[in-house]
């Protein structure tokens, strides 16, 4: 698919004098800003999938609209039963996600399997 070609318009606009935060004075003029040619990058606040770093390695079947005992349990025995590699895959899951019930869901899972291994531990 190609990404839409967008077209800045070129501006001019009068700036006023101003001291700026090291204490160094410019004078009042003119601006020039030229107008150039960018890519439309899709909707603002999402990152391209190209882009994203976060890429998990382990399909663990879990969704928001699952029961919080069916959640655990599918992200459990996808980690092999191993509590902490469970419990930082949805840490990592809340912290990159944009969905607030899915963040807040995650990281609730995460905490309750934080909390099983320093018991366990």
């Amino acid at each position: 698919m190609m990404a839409k070609k967008l077209r800045i318009l070129g501006t001019t606009y009068k700036r006023k004098a101003y001291t700026d935060r090291f204490g160094h004075k410019h004078p009042a003029g003119v601006v020039h800003r030229k107008g150039y040619l960018t890519k439309d990058r899709g909707a603002p606040g999402r990152t391209p999938k190209s882009r994203r770093w976060y890429k998990p390695t382990t399909e663990m079947g879990w969704r928001k609209d699952m029961p919080a005992e069916e959640r655990r349990e599918l992200a459990l025995d996808a980690h092999g039963g191993d509590l902490l590699s469970t419990a930082r895959a949805l840490l990592a899951l809340s912290n990159v996600t944009t969905s607030e019930e899915t963040k807040r869901l995650a990281r609730s899972d995460a905490d309750y399997f934080f909390r099983q291994y320093r018991i366990a531990k």
